[in-house]
This record gives structure tokens, C-alpha cells and sequence, in this order.
């Protein structure tokens, strides 16, 4: 990993330089020399040259597109869209349409590779729009053919679906067998996702004797890798084996490391079913090594997954570790909100389809138009009603909390009472402190917590420092004694100690939330309103 950072740095180094040059300047010598290195690295398919007269606006479009295309061939996705959106402004949407579109893919694919989906989704949906009013097949069934990508990483297969069958329907009007390969592979591999292995795998037969025929070596490897997936659907392990140590080998010869990386993933989750732990966790390696390089935090999440699996018996530790940093990339990636973005741009995705078809099709858009309103609103009604019944669900655990770790105390001083009355009598035996460790590990964690409530020093970092340990020990200490995050237990904590200074003291509602560690009352009203249903204040009453 050292090495390969040094190397992309050193790469990028002198564009950096030029870039930085040219957005002070605008020259023309200066846009050459980046042109020049350009063509070197392979990343145009010519020399791109301008003469001495070119139009500083035509210059700054062109560099501007070209350093986002720079960018994202050495996976620095925040630089590529920063240029990518610079240009975008600078092109004639009348005359330069082409280039528009080419302009929203390189955004969109930096956006798609750093996890952003919605970002992603919308660019390419522009390009998608732009590519329909042109009226050619083949660019419309690619732009097809990459929203189909960003549904799949974004997990919304139905629309997935949706657009890989208009894209392979475009595809047969463009008579391109290339560009038709490649969709009927995605077709595999969005029916692979939905697990519809009978059409994944007639999708990927398909696929692969297309290829075939085409003769092209590493993409067949990489519908070895989808036609794989199908067969591991239907527990055909041995026949996916064959096809996935045929494909991996031709990958790393012909250097298609993105592809490489997602069959190494796949590789692993097979021996993981055949209990071949330590082979699959050098291949989720050598796959987190490459989605580290290139910053794709889908990927890594899979890798982060497959390696947690496979080494929680031989190292507990380490899987911990990469479970931990699964979870932070799945909450990051698939968040609610973000979720209902993507499900709105989806419904809407049809609508303005129909609005550039035939006039003559007008009733028939006006019924589909409903139909998408009544699923949208459908979906948004369902979607609150899973995060209210998850809401409701948190609260009555933490609820349920609170009682536990009032028990958890009277039972410690029983047995601190206990303890000093036999000391008094000198006839008890000394309690064996393995009997009580878990409960102490609680009555521990709990004292500590309240008191710092007033300091507002009890994050989990700061309780397991005071406890001698680390906080991932912390975090997998909780999770084994009460199956729950130190979020909900500390949470549990300080309405613990909110309902016992409300019945207890002549405290107000703000003294209260302030000795229980909230900075802002109207914060603690919402959580404790939350949890037992009633304002602080009504509870008192």
C-alpha cells in the first residue's frame, strides 16, 4: 500500500504542477504541456494540441473536462469532480452536446466510486436526458448501461432492472456487439443481485459466448466472474470455482485491477461456504487492497465483510476491527436519507423517459405519471413507517435499560452490604470476584458514566481510557454483556439518572438535562419524550 500511495503520488505530482500553472495563467503553452503528459499516459487517444489563438474559454472548457478524466484514471475522485464541474458550465449545451455527456460521466463515475450516490445518480440521469434528445441508440443504451451500475451499488435493483432491459433495447437498434456484450453482462449481474439466478444465468451465458466470439480475453474474464455468481445461487460451487481460477489469473495479467478486486470478493464468500477460511481471507485481502487504492468504499465494505467472516475464530481482534470500519462504511453509504433521494430520482426516472416519446402516447404517460406518484407516495409511507417501528423499537429497549441498570445497582449494594457484614462477622468466605466480573464490568461503567454526566466528559473514548482499555474492547465488552452499542447503554444511563432527579429533587427541567449530560434541554426533552412517551415535565406531574 506505502508503495503504491508513493507511486500514484508521483504520478499526479507533475499534473498537479501544470493544473496549478495553467488556472493562474490560462496559457496556451501551459495547456500543451498538460496535453503532452496526457498522451504519454495513454489517458487521451491522441495529441491533443491547440494553437496560439485559441479562446481562453475554449482552452479553460477542455483543460478543465480533460484534468477530470486525469483524475479519475488515478482514482482521485474529489479532484475529478472539482474540474469535472468546472467545465461543465464553460460547454455549449446547443453544439457541444457530446461533450456535455461525456463531461456528467466522469462526474458521475467519481461520485459512484467515493459511495456517493445520490451525487452520482443525478449526473448521470442528466446524461441519460441528453442522450435521449440526441436520438442515438448506442450512447443512450451506455448511458443506460451506467445508471444500471449506480442502481446496483445504490441496492435499488428493481429500478436496476428497469434500466438495463431500455438499454439492451437500445442496444439491438445500435446493432454494436461490443457495447451488447457488455449490457447483457450487467443484465446477469442485476438479476445475480435480486437473486434471479434462472435469468442471471441466462444472461451470462449469453454474455460469455458473446465475448467469446468477440475473442476478448479480459472480458471474458469478467463474465466468467458475473456467469460465477449465478452458479454460486444455485450452490453450484464446484462449476463457479472452475470459472472464477480461469478468470483471476487473466485479470492480473491484463491489469483490470476494479474487476480483479470484486472476483477476489467473490472467490473468498466461496471458500468461505466450502469453510476454507484461510484461503478466503488472502483473497478478501488482496481485494481491500485494491478498493483501498482506488478509493471505492462500496467495494471495500464487501472486502471489510468477507474478512471479518473469515478470521473471527483465528483472530477475534482483527475481525473486530474490520467489522467495525463494515459498519461506518455502511451507515455512510446507506443512509436513510440518502435511501429516499435515490428511491424519488428512481420513480421520476420513467415520467421523464415518456416525456420524450411520441405525442401520440400522451394518455398513456398521464396513467403512468399516477401510477409513479401513488408508488412514490406508497414508498415514502412505508419508509416511515419501518423507521417508526425502528424508532419505537430503540426506545423500548432503552427503556427496558434504564430498569436493568437501576437492578444492577441495588444488587451492587446488596452485596457491598452483604461483603461488610461478613467482614464484621469474620465467618464468611471471600466471594470469588470471576462471579460477579460482568456485573462489575456493568456497576463500572455505569458509576463512571454518571459521574461525568455534569462534565459532559463520558464519550466512549474517555470511559475506556478510565477503564484501562481500549474503546473497541469497550464497545466488544458491552456488546457481549448486554447485546447493546455504548450509545443505547449510556443513553439507558442518563434517563436512568434523569427519572431519579425528577422524582427525587426540586430540580427544573433544565437543571436536570444539564447534570445528566445534555448541552441542550430541547435535546433532552426529545429523548426522554422518546423513551417514556412523555415531556419531562409531565412525567414529574
Amino acid at each position: 500500500m506505502m508503495l503504491f500511495s508513493a507511486s500514484a503520488l508521483a504520478q499526479t505530482e507533475k499534473g498537479d504542477s501544470l493544473l496549478a500553472v495553467f488556472n493562474a495563467h490560462n496559457s496556451v503553452q501551459t495547456a500543451n504541456q498538460f496535453f503532452s503528459l496526457l498522451d504519454k499516459e495513454e489517458i487521451t487517444d491522441s495529441l491533443i494540441h491547440f494553437p496560439a489563438s485559441t479562446s481562453s474559454q475554449e482552452l479553460c472548457q477542455q483543460v478543465w473536462y480533460w484534468a477530470s478524466e486525469y483524475y479519475l484514471a488515478h482514482q482521485n475522485y474529489e479532484q475529478g469532480t472539482a474540474y469535472g464541474k468546472k467545465a461543465l458550465p464553460l460547454i455549449d449545451a446547443e453544439t457541444e452536446l457530446t461533450a456535455e455527456c461525456d463531461c456528467l460521466t466522469s462526474i458521475a463515475i467519481s461520485y459512484f466510486r467515493m459511495g456517493d450516490f445520490e451525487q452520482a445518480i443525478g449526473y448521470a440521469k442528466r446524461c441519460n436526458e441528453l442522450d435521449l434528445q440526441a436520438g442515438d441508440p448506442d450512447k443512450i443504451s451506455s448511458s443506460f448501461n451506467l445508471l444500471t451500475a449506480i442502481f446496483i451499488g445504490a441496492r435499488q435493483y428493481e429500478e436496476a432492472e428497469k434500466c438495463i432491459i431500455k438499454g439492451l433495447d437500445y442496444c439491438r437498434k445500435a446493432q454494436n456487439p461490443q457495447r451488447q456484450a457488455i449490457l447483457t453482462g450487467m443484465a446477469c449481474e442485476v438479476y445475480n443481485n435480486m437473486g434471479k439466478y434462472e435469468e442471471a444465468l441466462s444472461y451470462g451465458q449469453k454474455a460469455l459466448e458473446m465475448e467469446q466470439e468477440l475473442k476478448r480475453k479480459d472480458k471474458i474474464a469478467m463474465r466468467q466472474s458475473q456467469l460465477a455468481e449465478s452458479l454460486m445461487g444455485f450452490g453450484k460451487y464446484d462449476k463457479a470455482k472452475q470459472l472464477l481460477q480461469q478468470a483471476i489469473p487473466e485479470l492480473r495479467t491484463d491489469g483490470n485491477r476494479h474487476s480483479l478486486g470484486i472476483t477476489c470478493n467473490q472467490m473468498g464468500r466461496l471458500l468461505l461456504v466450502e469453510n476454507e477460511r484461510d484461503d478466503a481471507a488472502r483473497y478478501f485481502e488482496e481485494a481491500l487492497e485494491i478498493f483501498l487504492e482506488q478509493k471505492d468504499i462500496f467495494n471495500e465494505s464487501r472486502s471489510r465483510r468477507g474478512l471479518y467472516e473469515a478470521l473471527r475464530e483465528s483472530n477475534p481482534a482483527l475481525a473486530m476491527q474490520h467489522n467495525d470500519r463494515y459498519n461506518m462504511l455502511r451507515d455512510s453509504i446507506f443512509d436513510k436519507e440518502t435511501g429516499m433521494l435515490l428511491s424519488r430520482y428512481a420513480a421520476q426516472l420513467d415520467n421523464e423517459r415518456l416525456q420524450a416519446e411520441n405525442e401520440e402516447l400522451q394518455q398513456e404517460r398521464r396513467r403512468n405519471v399516477y401510477m409513479v406518484i401513488a408508488a412514490v407516495i406508497l414508498l415514502a409511507l412505508l419508509m416511515w413507517g419501518v423507521s417508526y417501528w425502528w424508532v419505537r423499537r430503540q426506545s423500548k429497549r432503552i427503556a427496558e435499560l434504564t430498569r436493568e441498570i437501576g437492578l444492577i445497582r441495588e444488587q451492587n449494594n446488596q452485596l457491598r452490604i452483604q461483603s461488610a457484614e461478613a467482614q464484621r462477622q469474620e465467618t464468611a468466605e471471600e466471594l470469588p470476584l470471576n462471579v460477579f466480573s460482568d456485573q462489575q464490568f456493568l456497576v463500572n461503567v455505569i458509576t463512571l458514566v454518571n459521574d461525568n454526566l455534569p462534565s459532559s466528559q463520558f464519550s466512549v473514548e474517555l470511559i475506556a481510557q478510565q477503564l484501562n482499555m481500549s474503546s473497541t474492547t469497550l464497545r466488544r465488552r458491552l456488546q457481549q454483556v448486554t447485546g447493546e452499542t455504548p450509545k443505547s447503554f449510556i443513553t439507558a444511563i442518563q434517563m436512568q439518572k434523569a427519572v431519579t432527579l425528577l422524582t427525587t429533587t426540586q430540580l427544573s427541567v433544565n437543571d436536570v438535562a444539564q447534570q445528566c449530560g445534555f448541552n441542550e434541554t430541547s435535546s433532552f426533552s426529545r429523548t426522554f419524550k422518546r423513551i417514556y412517551g412523555v415531556a419531562p415535565s409531565q412525567y414529574v406531574a
